[in-house]
């Protein structure tokens, strides 16, 4: 399904006709092509939507929303008077992990029924999956001669098949909210508002590893980043305000007890220090090691961003800068990485000049909907006696995400992909902007 979508979604119209000119003639052409080819073009988005819908059902895991739980059953406890870091979820080892300004956050969570904390998460993760799968669109599609609306009524099921997308539902996750606030923030960027950075601030406070984008926000626009410690800041202090003794708690113990999050060599962690700890069937990633490898690959990664901000390629910086943040993570879990998704985007762009690129974004969203590390994961501590391949598979995620950390082409998907009066906002307009690949100045 994936490379069939990638060669029709890319395939540039021929005579006028296609997606760009649905306006005036409809979503696949001027209605003298025949009245067939209307119904194909819907079919196509349509098709997909069946298609994931069906893989959806057959092959993805029931997770019953439980970090869902988690949260509502810490916070309602907390609340209760037990104290918010010593809550399990019955019949677990897990607990909360996020600082107190989330568990604030999450109050609701825990004034609501259940079923309807579960439907209102649902209904705000698939609004989030659309307009951002929108946004992506609207930056990568012209490129290939499609309208935006169409593209992103095919790409919207194939970004739900991906797995970390699919579970950060299944699981009543927050992270695809916070995706939504980081996403804002760049399109904050984009446009010159003087709020860029308040998203990414309000992210990091609530789960930590979003501070990672602040070099982003930094190379960007350095008042952006301002924006984002200073929000960031007023929140983490009024949660010492409002919860003192927890907050004391926090950042003083819990913030470094790794143990709560379990093993560090399982399977479903793929940052670094999984892929060093199932390297050493160890339980835990050999310090030493592990802080050299993030230091080099931190320096490679934000490094690569900086100039991606540079050369004006925004949706290159916000993937390399959540990739880099995802693999220098102390765990980083399958769900966490939804910065694969604006590196398909980067890649399909490239495609519009070099389809090489086209075969890349299909291996990889191949990769990131196939569930590998979970379908061969092994016994815990018994990583290295299932061979090479159950090696390389359990942590195949993580070496994707470096190998694109390395390769992922700069200055594709630039603002110059969507022409109009937000460019001139950009905070680097009016500086000269490198030519798209194919182009002579």
């Amino acid at each position: 399904m994936l490379p069939a979508a990638a060669a029709v979604l890319t395939r540039r119209p021929r005579s006028g006709r296609g997606p760009t000119q649905r306006a005036s003639h409809g979503p696949a052409g001027p209605n003298t092509g025949g009245p067939q080819r209307v119904p194909w073009a819907l079919a196509l988005p349509a098709g997909l939507a069946v298609g994931a819908l069906l893989a959806l059902v057959l092959l993805a895991d029931d997770h019953g929303t439980f970090d869902l739980k988690v949260y509502a059953g810490a916070v309602r406890s907390w609340v209760g008077g037990t104290p918010l870091y010593d809550y399990v979820q019955p019949g677990t080892a897990y607990g909360f992990t996020y600082p107190p300004f989330a568990a604030l956050a999450m109050l609701p969570v825990a004034v609501l029924p259940l079923w309807l904390a579960q439907a209102l998460t649902v209904v705000a993760d698939g609004a989030v999956i659309t307009v951002t799968t929108w946004w992506l669109a609207a930056r990568v599609a012209p490129r290939h001669g499609w309208s935006t609306g169409y593209a992103t009524a095919c790409a919207v099921p194939l970004v739900c098949l991906l797995e970390p997308v699919r579970d950060t539902v299944g699981f009543g996750q927050v992270n695809l909210l916070l995706v939504g606030l980081v996403v804002l923030d760049v399109e904050a960027l984009r446009r010159g508002s003087r709020w860029a950075g308040v998203g990414t601030g309000l992210a990091a406070a609530v789960k930590l590893t979003p501070a990672v984008l602040m070099v982003m926000l930094a190379a960007a626009r350095p008042r952006a980043a301002l924006n984002a410690l200073a929000v960031g800041a007023l929140a983490t202090v009024a949660a010492f305000v409002l919860a003192p003794g927890t907050s004391l708690e926090f950042w003083t113990q819990t913030l470094f007890d790794t143990s709560r999050v379990g093993r560090t060599d399982v399977a479903a962690n793929q940052a670094l220090s999984g892929v060093l700890a199932r390297l050493t069937d160890a339980p835990t990633r050999p310090l030493v090691p592990w802080l050299a490898l993030v230091a080099v690959v931190g320096a490679v990664g934000l490094t690569r961003a900086v100039r991606a901000v540079r050369a004006g390629d925004d949706l290159a910086a916000l993937a390399l800068t959540g990739l880099t943040g995802g693999l220098v993570s102390p765990i980083t879990w399958t769900h966490h990485l939804w910065w694969v998704v604006p590196a398909l985007a980067v890649l399909v762009a490239a495609g519009a000049t070099d389809r090489r690129w086209l075969w890349a974004a299909t291996g990889v969203g191949t990769l990131f909907a196939s569930s590998l590390p979970d379908h061969v994961r092994t016994r815990l501590g018994e990583h290295l006696a299932h061979g090479p391949f159950v090696v390389v598979a359990e942590s195949s995620y993580a070496l994707a995400c470096l190998l694109l950390l390395l390769v992922l082409p700069i200055g594709r998907a630039g603002a110059d992909a969507r022409p109009g009066p937000a460019d001139r906002s950009h905070p680097r307009a009016g500086r000269p902007r490198p030519q798209p690949a194919g182009e002579k100045a």
